[in-house]
């Protein structure tokens, strides 16, 4: 398996190997290139390169200082009338180094807002989300096997029982295998066929079935996603653009946007300096190419290519237009109303992890070429995801129910399956539920460290995450004290649930480099363009000598957590089937507590202190994400 064959050398190495591309020894840092590089952004130049990070890794824990205590601009406030790493917004395509434009590289004009892709083709389209028919069913299901209550009058008191509903088995397993059909994004039937969503699983396991080809006589690609509450689900993670690396090409987007998916169309995209210009024989300096067989990939610039609101119930397809994709390093796709972590990347499959293997190849290694080969493929593949995961604790609980069989420990006394069982059930699964939807909280099981200012959870192949003293449930922002100038120091944890490797990776989007606002006024069209775009930014990776920080996985427990279904030691309350009005009759008589079904025994861990040289960008503080798995695993914090 990848994920055994992954050591933490190797994975260290990887932005590093990423960044300089093989170039030779001299060339430790980029910062180097500045003495090369046409400089100066009033100029028509790029912003100066800063040097790596510095940090000391002891066990399980990293003291890290960014870019080694350097910055390019002098101290200020980010947040007040005239922020210091904010720069003058230049109409024109970003240049490389050596002062070249890079071609679709200014996203919006005074003249042209939109000046990237064309007018979006719009249709109406059935909004029910995954979150709205996983509710229906959960509803359903608490409805058939919501307990009855009888009172009876006895010389003028009045005394209630609740007695077990019996359940049609039948309707429950029906229920539950259709639950299960949305959790893994299987082919929809009844009520819920033909619905825009299906295909997109909420368990994260088909990362080795996202990649998709630019086509080389179109020159475009097309990429599906779909939008709501938090989430942002694509058909592609991985993009190989081999076709088209010295052509401008297209991205098609088909765009759906279901229930509480109302954003502005957002996508980031991420651009390297052009490595062909890396030989700098003629000003006296080295090759960095090593005659054309090296291809440095130096960051340059990361911009919102639009801002474009979008409507619940509608799909919006749109082409954008890309530079050759020798400059691409990758796309974001976010959402400024719910972010963190309203949030999706696509990637450049052709910029390599390490010696030369493709960008897709960690997820594949994990879960697979085709998860949906077999069902032992698919079963496999989410087994590497962890049992603690809100949308695999669901799944589990949902599949238990789907196979569920009439014996004595679960039969009703008059026939049947005894409700009180149904119940407990849900109650779990209702609480697996309520956890999947919030990324902005630690999800049932897990508590942040004391020390900690920040926790950030791998679990099913994206991150959950909080922040100290924070509730989760309102827009997740750092608030003052946690790093607003230089010199502060954040604390994080860093918390793995799956049973494979991830790997941390913090960058800056501006603050150290500097950013531009280019954008336009979409307020009058519902947008918020002007408030929230990024316009164009100086990106920087802040553990780009190091490589990513490997956090390992968790170890599997020896036992499957149970269930009301699962454990056979289930008994009513009273041992006839019988559960008195004042006992909670949820349970049933089971005497389990909610937090027991999820063992965090074992989960991986590292902890990282983090002292900034800069103060942040206005637009963001801290942009992680997992180098190996990116996709859906981002979380950021304002």
């Amino acid at each position: 398996m990848f994920r055994k064959s992954i050591r933490l050398a190797a994975v260290m190495a990887l932005p590093a190997s990423a960044m300089v591309g093989g170039a030779p020894a001299w060339a430790q840092t980029p910062f180097d290139l500045n003495m090369f590089c046409k400089l100066g952004h009033a100029e028509g130049g790029q912003q100066p390169r800063v040097p790596f990070e510095t940090r000391t890794t002891v066990g399980n824990s990293t003291t890290l200082l960014t870019a080694n205590g350097y910055s390019v601009f002098p101290e200020g406030d980010s947040f007040g009338t005239n922020p210091p790493n904010m720069l003058p917004t230049i109409y024109e395509n970003a240049k490389t180094c050596r002062g070249n434009e890079i071609p679709n590289t200014l996203p919006s004009t005074p003249e042209n807002p939109y000046n990237l892709h064309d007018d979006p083709v719009i249709r109406a389209i059935d909004k029910t989300s995954p979150t709205d028919d996983l509710d229906w069913i959960m509803d359903r299901l608490e409805a058939i096997s919501e307990p009855q209550e009888i009172c009876r009058n006895f010389r003028g008191t009045e005394h209630c029982y609740s007695y077990p509903r019996r359940v049609d088995p039948s309707e429950m397993r029906t229920l539950a295998r259709r639950a299960v059909d949305i959790i893994e994004g299987n082919e929809l039937k009844g009520r819920f066929s033909e619905r825009e969503y299906e295909g997109f699983p909420i368990l994260h396991y088909l990362g080795g079935l996202k990649t998709k080809a630019v086509d080389p006589e179109t020159k475009s690609v097309t990429v599906n996603q779909i939008w709501y509450d938090s989430h942002i689900e694509s058909d592609a993670a991985y993009i190989d653009p081999i076709a088209v690396t010295d052509e401008e090409w297209t991205i098609h987007y088909v765009v759906k946007i279901l229930n509480r998916g109302h954003e502005d169309f957002a996508p980031y995209a991420m651009f390297f300096d052009d490595w062909t210009e890396f030989d700098f024989t003629d000003l006296g300096g080295p090759d960095m190419t090593a005659g054309g067989t090296a291809f440095p990939r130096v960051p340059n610039i990361g911009m919102d290519q639009t801002f474009f609101p979008m409507q619940e119930g509608l799909e919006y397809t749109l082409n954008m237009k890309m530079p050759p994709a020798r400059f691409w390093n990758l796309s974001y796709h976010w959402g400024w109303r719910q972010h963190p972590p309203r949030v999706q990347v696509t990637e450049n499959m052709r910029v390599p992890l390490r010696n030369g293997a493709l960008r897709n190849s960690a997820e594949s290694g994990v879960f697979g070429e085709n998860p949906r080969a077999s069902e032992e493929a698919k079963l496999a593949a989410i087994g590497m995801i962890g049992d603690t995961a809100p949308a695999k604790r669901m799944w589990q609980m949902f599949r238990e129910m789907g196979g569920m069989t009439i014996n004595r420990t679960n039969r009703h006394f008059g026939g049947g399956l005894n409700g009180s069982i149904i119940q407990a059930q849900m109650h779990l699964i209702r609480q697996a539920f309520d956890d999947w939807r919030n990324r902005g909280r630690l999800p049932t099981g897990y508590e942040m460290a004391e020390d900690a200012d920040v926790t950030v959870l791998f679990l099913n192949n994206t991150i959950y995450g909080q922040l100290k003293g924070h509730d989760g449930d309102a827009e997740v922002r750092m608030g003052e004290g946690f790093w607003d100038t230089r010199g502060d120091k954040v604390n994080i944890q860093l918390l793995n649930g799956d049973y494979y490797v991830h790997a941390y990776v913090l960058v800056d989007f501006g603050g150290l480099r500097g950013w531009e606002n280019t954008f336009h006024n979409t307020l009058p069209l519902g947008g918020a363009g002007p408030m929230f775009t990024f316009g164009r930014n100086y990106f920087w990776i802040h553990v780009a000598g190091g490589g990513p920080i490997p956090v390992p996985p968790a170890t599997r427990p020896d036992d499957a957590p149970r269930s009301p279904v699962s454990d056979r030691a289930w008994q009513v309350a009273n041992g006839n089937g019988v559960v008195p009005s004042n006992f909670e009759f949820a349970w049933g008589g089971m005497q389990q507590e909610m937090n027991d079904y999820v063992n965090i025994d074992g989960i991986g861990e590292h902890h990282l202190e983090v002292e900034f040289s800069y103060e942040p960008s206005r637009r963001l503080r801290m942009y992680q994400f997992d180098a190996l798995h990116h996709d859906t695993a981002v979380w950021s914090v304002h």
